[in-house]
C-alpha cells in the first residue's frame, strides 16, 4: 500500500521516473516511508504545497510546525528576505556585532606588530 506522500510523487514531481530520482539517480527518498530523517528540499518547495492538508501532515511527522526556516542561532522559524538569510531579525544584530568585534581585535592585533 502506497502513502499519499509517495502517491503525490509519482503524480506531481517533475523529478521522478520509474522509481528513481531522476537528479540524484537513485531511489526516491520517499520510496521507503519508514523513516522520517530524509527529506528532498524540491519536493518541499515545490510538490507538496500543491497539497496543504499533507503538507500539515508531513511537517507535523517531523516536528515541524509550519514550514518557515529556523535560525541558525536561536532556532525559532522566521521569514526570510533573501534566500541566504540565516538568521532571524534578532540575531543578525548580534551576529554581526560579534563578527566586527572579532575583525577589530584582529586588526588591532595586526597592526600592533
Amino acid at each position: 500500500m502506497k502513502s499519499e506522500t509517495m502517491r503525490l510523487v509519482e503524480r506531481a514531481c517533475a523529478n521522478y521516473g520509474d522509481g528513481h530520482c531522476l537528479i540524484l539517480d537513485r531511489p526516491c527518498v520517499y520510496q521507503n516511508d519508514t523513516t522520517n530523517l530524509r527529506r528532498c528540499s524540491y519536493f518541499e518547495e515545490a510538490v507538496l504545497p500543491e497539497n496543504p492538508t499533507l503538507e500539515a501532515k508531513y511537517h507535523g511527522a517531523r516536528g515541524q510546525v509550519d514550514n518557515k526556516p529556523r535560525c541558525e542561532h536561536c532556532g525559532d522559524p522566521f521569514e526570510r528576505k533573501s534566500n541566504r538569510q540565516k538568521y532571524c531579525v534578532e540575531c543578525a544584530v548580534e551576529i554581526r556585532k560579534q563578527k566586527q568585534r572579532k575583525y577589530n581585535r584582529e586588526y588591532r592585533t595586526k597592526r600592533a606588530l
